[in-house]
């Protein structure tokens, strides 16, 4: 089989460095970005709620109902935020009080959101993920009074709080879809004033805080990141000072409890967009169906359509499937040869031309991008190649480096050019330098306040005024940041070398045959893995080595693969294969950095089983625990 690539699966929120970077800055040199300061457009959530509800008739959301998606006004997404922000008061919540919020993305989760603004309420999202443990640890620890669920909370987190709220059942929030009628009582059923005057929440100060959001950390319980106003309104003109224009709808699918999607949501609403809530699960279709102009997205997203495409070419047949497969080629060479600002040959720009025409609109068409304007790609990091291919087929995607603790943006790709193995230069109005020890250093408005109860933590993460956001990196000549993995993963071979797992990671993850890896290296003699397959193409793998595959023993989740047979991964003809992976990755690692042994794993790494985090991550040792025999055989002898 042949170095087919894909993107990185790590979870990893940085976009490992696989090259070398010319011209690498001091330690002691300052990054700023491009303009060095932003001013937030005002001082409060609620005042800017109001602004951008200004409009009553603009839409705000676009919610599917059957099958079609429906448009959610400014004037109806703002009445019920009013709605549900008077019952949030009335239940006896006060400006500065914390209310807990645990569902999926979805329109009325935003509708929660913007009324905790209204109210000058602080919202803490809980992840539908977590454990009881973690959830109820969440609550506790930020003190919450209320909460809101998607449905009935675990026993232990609902006696946490005061009153657990059922999302369905707050008023407006659970309008009858089917017929637009709002229950009666609510206060937008009997006429009330719907406007944003007359709740606490316009008299909320910038530095006052508006949502607390746990890190779901790889080790301990999550910590809560403590973002005020001003880090909000901060970061929505740090996006609209680098992002340009993008129509009329954006995307969301990826978690609200994340910081991510969730400023991608505001940042849409305030350069007057619409916000289209679709399902991870169904994302394919509603792609297609919304036409989205902007796209938030992860490099999974972008992985699987890349491999969509390509497995479409490969079964195509006659004239068409040849078209397909030397258009996809003319795609990959063009995307390489513009990276970094390059220029195509004027053959190959011609070829690109004609694919152009022939070609790529209706492929735009069919994944449902073909009106794309902005797309950006973060939380991990994505590979060069996937870059590259999306590049040549008019499918510019952006990519960011980011945290919880910066309100997500620290560096960005500019919207007109690409470095594959960098993340771009620092955000407008954040600066940037790299420690003496490799790690990366950054102050901005979109730094946070601090962690919640926490001072220790605030005081080690905040040291000399900089935020040490934990992640290792180099800027380059072009002032484009390159970032090489988390410091605290860095493992040390017995011979003093340093290794980072991420980078030996990527390298195994870029095969279409792998899913998942995790490097083990700290303390040894030499660095091992643990590879999950890609449980799909493994199944296909056996058909075609006709190796035996009880299905009795294939576990599937929601049609997806989840587990296969122990014996499968262990067969002497898979191993041989995943052999010729490794061999591949290797050569893309220096020689210290090599997978010297390696074991399949029969079992995809979940959240369910604490392997990963809500946000996936790896929890290093959790997997190490799981796997501990096959850990050590892996070392016996040597």
């Amino acid at each position: 089989m042949g170095s087919d690539r894909r993107a990185d699966r790590t979870g990893s929120r940085q976009s490992v460095f696989r090259g070398p970077v010319t011209g690498v800055a001091m330690a002691s040199e300052i990054h700023r970005g491009d303009p060095p300061t932003v001013t937030p457009p005002v001082d409060s959530m609620a005042v800017w709620v109001r602004d951008v509800a200004a409009d009553r008739d603009a839409t705000a959301a676009l919610v599917r109902e059957g099958d079609e998606f429906v448009d959610r006004s400014w004037g109806e997404t703002v009445d019920r935020a009013r709605s549900v922000a008077a019952g949030l008061v009335e239940a006896g919540a006060e400006p500065g009080d914390r209310v807990a919020i645990r569902a999926d993305t979805c329109y009325e989760w935003s509708v929660v959101d913007l009324a905790c603004h209204l109210a000058g309420l602080v919202l803490v999202p809980v992840y539908p993920s977590f454990s009881p443990g973690q959830a109820r640890h969440v609550v506790e620890d930020a003190g919450a009074t209320l909460l809101v669920s998607e449905d009935p909370a675990p026993e232990p987190v609902a006696d946490a709080v005061e009153e657990v709220f059922l999302l369905e059942d707050l008023p407006a929030v659970g309008k009858d879809r089917s017929t637009g009628e709002v229950p009666e009582g609510s206060p937008e059923s009997d006429g009330a004033d719907t406007g944003t005057e007359g709740l606490p929440g316009t008299d909320r100060g910038g530095d006052d805080v508006a949502t607390i959001v746990y890190t779901s950390g790889t080790t301990g319980d999550p910590k809560g990141v403590a973002l005020t106003h001003h880090n909000l309104l901060s970061t929505l003109s740090i996006l609209s000072e680098h992002i340009p224009e993008f129509g009329a709808r954006a995307s969301a699918f990826l978690p609200l409890s994340h910081v991510y999607q969730r400023l991608g949501n505001y940042h849409a609403w305030h350069r007057g967009a619409a916000v289209a809530y679709m399902d991870p699960d169904d994302l394919a279709e509603e792609l297609r169906m919304v036409r989205p102009t902007a796209v938030m997205a992860v490099p999974r997203l972008y992985e699987r359509i890349h491999d969509r495409i390509e497995s479409r070419a490969a079964d195509a047949d006659g004239a068409k499937g040849r078209l397909l497969r030397w258009a996809l080629g003319v795609a990959r060479e063009y995307g390489a040869a513009i990276a970094d600002g390059g220029a195509p040959s004027r053959t190959l720009a011609t070829r690109h031309a004609l694919a152009e025409r022939l070609v790529y609109p209706s492929l735009r068409e069919r994944i449902g991008l073909d009106e794309l304007e902005f797309s950006v790609t973060g939380a991990a990091s994505i590979d060069p190649d996937v870059l590259e291919f999306f590049w040549g087929i008019g499918v510019r995607v952006m990519e960011g480096y980011g945290a919880t603790e910066l309100t997500t943006p620290g560096a960005l790709t500019p919207h007109d050019r690409f470095r594959p193995g960098t993340v771009g230069p620092p955000a407008p109005g954040v600066a940037m330098r790299i420690a003496e020890d490799g790690e990366i250093l950054v102050q901005g408005p979109n730094v946070m306040e601090g962690y919640w109860n926490d001072e220790t933590a605030t005081d080690a993460a905040m040291a000399d005024g900089w935020f040490h956001t934990g992640d290792l990196g180099r800027f380059d000549d072009a002032g484009y940041l390159a970032v090489e993995g988390r410091k605290k993963e860095v493992a040390v071979l017995d011979t003093g070398r340093n290794v980072a797992p991420t980078t030996v990671e990527d390298a195994l993850t870029r095969h279409r045959l792998v899913a998942e890896a995790m490097a083990v290296a700290d303390g040894r003699k030499f660095v091992t893995a643990l590879i999950q397959p890609d449980l799909d193409a493994l199944l296909e793998l056996a058909r075609e080595e006709e190796a035996d595959v009880h299905e009795s023993g294939v576990e599937r989740e929601d049609d997806e693969v989840v587990a296969v047979p122990r014996d499968l991964v262990e067969d002497e003809r898979i191993r041989e294969r995943y052999r010729a992976v490794v061999a591949d990755a290797n050569a893309d690692l220096a020689d210290y950095q090599e997978v010297g042994r390696f074991r399949l794993v029969e079992r995809a790494f979940t959240v369910d089983r604490e392997e990963l985090t809500p946000t996936l991550k790896k929890r290093r040792e959790t997997i190490a625990d799981h796997y501990r025999d096959r850990i050590e055989s892996m070392y016996a002898g040597a």
